[in-house]
């Protein structure tokens, strides 16, 4: 009698480990395509936060003043850097992101979620705004529509119109 519970206890282990075992294969790979779709809403949302704060500094930087005597005292609008090889982005202080020191720390995509323009492959992109508030990508026109890739292959755009107006429809299309 006493082998029978053993041998019973053993068997009701074995069917709950089966049993969890069928209950993960359904689970894991939800749980993966909630975590990849968060991590793309996060990335999305955060870039557009930069955008926008890069957006307010360039309306409020001085540019053009007039100094003392001789020297005028000009300051380039900040400038968003986006490095689509090493997957990461900055804002510095001006185009000559070399010399400049950063405004902030470097902020590398969610694993994953990759950057690129809709109309190209370039492996660096700037944006930066004028004093109105108005983008431009990569010394180029406006127009344009910045794409966030999950590893699992879904989309979300930020747009911008012919402008140069932030559009921000971050739905996917």
């Amino acid at each position: 009698m006493i082998f029978m519970q053993k041998g019973f206890v053993t068997l009701e282990i074995i069917l709950a480990i089966m049993i969890i075992g069928v209950l993960m294969k359904f689970a894991v790979p939800k749980a993966a395509q909630v975590i990849d779709t968060a991590a793309l809403d996060y990335e999305t949302k955060r870039f557009y936060s930069e955008l926008r704060f890069v957006q307010a500094m360039s309306k409020s930087s001085p540019t053009g003043i007039k100094g003392t005597g001789n020297a005028n005292l000009v300051t380039a609008p900040p400038i968003l850097f986006i490095n689509r090889t090493e997957n990461y982005y900055q804002v510095f202080k001006s185009a000559n992101t070399f010399i400049d020191k950063p405004i902030r720390e470097p902020h590398y995509f969610s694993n994953g979620v990759t950057f690129k323009l809709y109309s190209g492959t370039a492996p660096t992109i700037t944006i930066k705004f004028d004093s109105e508030g108005k983008a431009k990508i990569n010394n180029n026109g406006n127009s344009e529509t910045l794409v966030f890739t999950s590893r699992f292959g879904k989309n979300k755009y930020i747009r911008f119109d012919s402008v140069g107006r932030i559009r921000g429809s971050l739905n996917a299309q």
